[in-house]
């Protein structure tokens, strides 16, 4: 029987202790066999917590680390890599068992240069059930400028430069639309869930002025896919308005949570550094 391509899972992490032995755990509960994991960690955080998340990460993936940008632990991620395709993911996310397995099976038959996997957000909170509707409605429904590829081959992945350190917090779309101009880059149908654990408002929308002083950059090289993405309306909101009229609580806070990012995202696009 001829063996299955390797796949490495890079997971690029930070004070992770909270999710991450849940991560690994969907990772080794894969149905596709032929799997490694690299993890890439901050060393920028207590050492107490730091030795906690390193005993776990040690038990089941190759360990370094690197940063403290996303970005970077990535690309080390990567050039670390022994597997023919990646996965990228987040220390914040739990597979469903098939991912890996439906990833490999359609980037093989050569039609894709990558893939996008929908997300489900999961958590605790009024807030949370406010990203997770949005969440839903725009990227799990919909394919397009809001999803990210997170399936690829390594090769190709090295000849595009990897991430771009530059861009901080929007280096996933970055390389996504990089990605693109190389090859048509397809969606799965198993998913991702997403934990949030409990999102506080004023917490993300600080995060969303903090990312967004990179996005200046961005802007200059993609300002119509950038104006898209940054204006706080989508397509997708009418084409599945039946989902927002169920639910106009939430649907108020999506618009509450919305209104705040796109506010500090114009703040950190004006600021200078």
């Amino acid at each position: 029987m001829e063996k299955l391509p390797l796949v490495t899972v890079v997971l690029a992490t930070y004070d992770s202790s909270r999710t991450i032995e849940k991560c690994l755990l969907s990772i080794k509960d894969q149905t596709y066999p032929n799997v490694e994991i690299v993890v890439v960690d901050s060393p920028y955080y207590g050492k107490e917590e730091q030795r906690k998340c390193e005993n776990i990460i040690k038990e089941y993936a190759r360990f370094f680390k690197d940063g403290p940008e996303r970005s970077i632990q990535r690309n080390r991620g990567i050039k670390e890599a022994r597997g023919e395709y990646i996965l990228v993911m987040d220390q914040d996310m739990y597979l469903t068992p098939k991912v890996i397995e439906e990833c490999s099976s359609v980037l093989t038959k050569g039609q894709n240069i990558a893939l996008t996997i929908p997300e489900i957000s999961i958590g605790k909170g009024f807030w949370t059930e406010c990203v997770a509707l949005e969440r839903y409605v725009s990227t799990y429904l919909e394919s397009g400028l809001n999803e990210c590829c997170r399936f690829f081959r390594k090769k190709d992945a090295v000849l595009i430069g990897g991430y771009d350190e530059a861009v901080v917090g929007i280096e996933d779309s970055d390389f996504h639309y990089r990605m693109a101009e190389k090859g048509k880059i397809g969606k799965i149908t198993n998913f991702i869930y997403h934990d949030e654990g409990e999102t506080k408002l004023l917490q993300r929308v600080k995060k969303k002025f903090y990312y967004s002083r990179a996005f200046r950059e961005y802007l200059k090289r993609r300002p119509q896919v950038a104006a898209s993405q940054f204006f706080p309306i989508k397509k997708a909101y009418f084409k599945h308005w039946q989902l927002f009229t169920r639910r106009p609580l939430v649907t108020l806070g999506v618009i509450i949570l919305r209104s705040g990012e796109v506010m500090a995202g114009v703040l950190g696009v004006l600021v200078k550094k």
